[in-house]
């Protein structure tokens, strides 16, 4: 499924992964090569770069917490998490592919165990902004600042 179908028709959800053609509907032939033509020039921007930066705030599973349910798996919306068998162990725990998450969260609240957090935000750094922002001396009024 694209990004945005207007603003950025060619991209997916997914970083590096570009539509062209039928492939997202029924198109006639200058379309579809207009289309690639978007695909081509937006890959070669990524090609340019030599390097792609991903988000800081990605989900990190801590394996000694994991069950492997695969609860984490069924909610993830960008299918980033597998449960797989750990290698020295053999035992079966949730992996997250760190090039598709986008930092959502949703598999952290969907962890039964609370084996999942994501990177910078979790409970105490959380409870720290909040505190922080309670006890400051200039009060935060959200709004329009003139």
């Amino acid at each position: 499924m694209e990004r945005h179908p207007k603003l950025a028709p060619v991209e997916t959800a997914s970083e590096g992964i570009y539509l062209a053609g039928a492939c997202q509907s029924p198109k006639d032939i200058p379309d579809s090569v207009a289309q690639a033509a978007g695909a081509a020039a937006a890959a070669l921007s990524l090609i340019d770069q030599g390097e792609i930066a991903l988000d800081p705030s990605i989900a990190e599973v801590n394996l000694t917490l994991c069950a492997g349910c695969g609860q984490c798996t069924q909610a993830c919306p960008y299918g980033a998490i597998q449960v797989q068998a750990e290698q020295k162990s053999r035992r079966k725990v949730a992996q997250v592919n760190a090039f598709l998450c986008k930092g959502c969260g949703t598999c952290a609240g969907a962890c039964p165990n609370k084996a999942i957090s994501l990177i910078h935000f979790d409970d105490r750094q959380l409870v720290s902004e909040m505190v922080g922002v309670l006890t400051s001396p200039t009060p935060v009024v959200p709004g329009i600042v003139t």
